[in-house]
């Protein structure tokens, strides 16, 4: 088992394929739109336009037109300015 959140950040338990062995999730990219700082809340969207907000305590400062790695609702990785993970 593997787990970094990092430059680079990783994370595998078994199979890729499997997600999460707790709920069964996927992490993915999300693009952010806008931020609530008072509520600790984003507006994200994925690359089919499809938004959803973000719990974004774990990441530190976000901005519009930021991408995180979110898993569950939780961003858990920022991956910087409009980056791509490797």
């Amino acid at each position: 088992m593997t787990l970094a959140v990092s430059e680079g950040a990783e994370c595998r338990v078994g199979s890729p394929e499997a997600g999460c062995i707790t709920c069964g999730d996927v992490a993915v990219e999300l693009d952010v739109l806008l931020v609530d700082e008072g509520r600790g809340l984003a507006l994200c969207r994925d690359a089919d336009d499809r938004r959803e907000s973000v719990e974004i305590a774990l990441v530190g400062d976000v901005s519009s037109g930021d991408r995180l790695l979110v898993h569950a609702g939780t961003a858990i990785v920022h991956l910087g300015p409009g980056a791509k993970a490797a």
